[in-house]
């Protein structure tokens, strides 16, 4: 991990995930609830090898980032992108610990997020999301107003601005 920040708003400190994070991510998976696994994933998966922690690992720090919040040394959310081919669009995801929601942390790594990939030329985020996932919903219209594109079979596809409307943070 390299960190993007010291410590602020508590003990909570943002950094890069790294190719070499992998057991760390793996701590992660087990600090989830199922529903939260379900949320992000869209599939019931029980083990972290199902979802697949060499893609998650697949890095770049340019058409693919992650942020994570770090306490105590332990990952305890992530927030990436990964650019569409020759696009500057990227698809969003972010997920965080149950014991840390709700606390303004997914919001302060989506703005690390924004951020970086600003400074890598995506300009729109797009996530799918669940339609009943009013958090989910709640927490991408907090950070941006987004422009939902579709509802099929229950699940929300959205574009979100990389940069507020009223120009760079």
């Amino acid at each position: 991990m390299i960190a993007m920040q010291a410590a602020a708003a508590g003990h909570v400190s943002l950094a890069r995930l790294e190719r070499s994070d992998g057991e760390a991510l793996r701590r992660l998976f087990f600090r989830l609830s199922p529903e939260t696994v379900y949320r992000r994933f869209h599939s019931p998966i029980v083990r972290p090898e199902q979802a697949h922690p060499e893609r998650l690992l697949d890095i770049n720090h340019s058409d693919r980032e992650a942020v994570v919040a770090v306490v105590d040394g332990e990952i305890v959310g992530v927030a990436r992108y990964a650019r569409w081919r020759d696009s500057d669009r990227a698809d969003l995801a972010v997920v965080g610990a149950d014991d840390w929601q709700r606390q303004g942390v997914a919001t302060r790594m989506l703005s690390g997020l924004a951020d970086l990939a600003a400074s890598a030329g995506i300009q729109n985020f797009t996530a799918t999301v669940q339609g009943d996932n009013k958090a989910a919903l709640g927490l991408l219209r907090r950070f941006r107003p987004f422009e939902q594109t579709t509802f099929s079979q229950g699940v929300c596809e959205l574009l979100l601005p990389v940069r507020p409307a009223d120009g760079p943070r």
